[in-house]
């Protein structure tokens, strides 16, 4: 029979000495046990808090980067579209450069000819009358 029902029956004024002392133990086992408890509930739930926060924090960080990244996209966007622009003006000049540079050889063989021969004046200078001049009268064609 354990000691404890043994006991029962005394008057209760008796303590019995080791049951006292192991009561004792495992009353404050339980305090103890109950404060480590509490102390783990605080730190969870101070770390839920702290991950509430980050997930807060990330998330703002996430819409602000995705707006810099449309923001982004629209300025590579329009610069592709000018540098296509630019591109085609570029080839349109060099077409255009390229016929002024043909003109200008064509001009300047034209006048490396003119020094090696002699031309006729009235070739030069076309609109000056060289020669005998006939004055044309009107005839009965036009009659008004």
């Amino acid at each position: 029979m354990p000691a404890s029902i043994a006991k029962a029956g005394s008057s209760g004024s008796e303590i019995d000495p080791p049951n006292a002392m192991v009561d004792e133990k495992r009353r404050k086992r339980m305090i103890s046990n109950r404060e480590s408890a509490r102390r783990s509930r605080m730190k969870r739930q101070k770390h839920m808090e702290d991950l509430v926060t980050e997930k807060s924090i990330l998330e703002r960080k996430i819409y602000e980067d995705n707006k810099k990244h449309v923001a982004l996209w629209e300025r590579h966007f329009a610069l592709e579209s000018e540098d296509k622009v630019l591109t085609d003006e570029k080839l349109k000049l060099a077409e255009y450069l390229k016929n002024l540079q043909q003109i200008l050889a064509s001009y300047i063989a034209i006048e490396s000819d003119q020094d090696h021969l002699e031309v006729s004046d009235r070739f030069l200078n076309p609109w000056q009358v060289h020669g005998s001049v006939k004055s044309i009268t009107a005839s009965g064609m036009f009659k008004v």
